[in-house]
């Protein structure tokens, strides 16, 4: 059964991009919309919604995190968190994913025809990735 009401996650199109730069390791770059009935947007705030930045940060960044390095626990400290620019319904945004050892470095860019837009930043740090099973 469809549910009429608002939506509680963020539709992601996937585009992903491996390459060794300097300190980092692996660079991932995803795009999405931000949805205009998204759940995060109502009453925050009325009549001007914006994403929220725990919204930022977990249903975006961390939970791209997840799936690409399911190893990784929750962060143990998040970092250089900067909040540069609202982030709107109808958005287009692209991710970037930087991961070193135990950091990952996430950029989100607004995508304007005046090119990208900083949006948010940080650094998330996580303790050592989780063994794999029967290890």
């Amino acid at each position: 059964m469809l549910d009429d009401g608002p939506m509680d996650t963020l539709e992601f199109l996937f585009h992903h991009n491996a390459s060794s730069t300097g300190h980092f390791k692996e660079r991932v770059t995803f795009t999405l919309q931000i949805p205009p009935d998204l759940l995060y947007l109502q009453g925050h705030f009325p009549g001007h919604p914006l994403l929220p930045g725990i919204a930022q940060l977990l249903s975006i960044a961390l939970d791209r995190i997840h799936a690409m390095w399911p190893a990784f626990d929750q962060p143990r400290r998040v970092t250089q968190l900067k909040f540069k620019r609202p982030i709107y319904p109808g958005d287009e945004l692209q991710l970037e994913l930087e991961r070193s050892t135990f950091e990952v470095r996430f950029t989100l860019f607004r995508i304007s025809l005046a090119g990208p837009e900083l949006c948010s930043r940080g650094v998330m740090i996580f303790a050592a990735a989780h063994p794999a099973p029967g290890r």
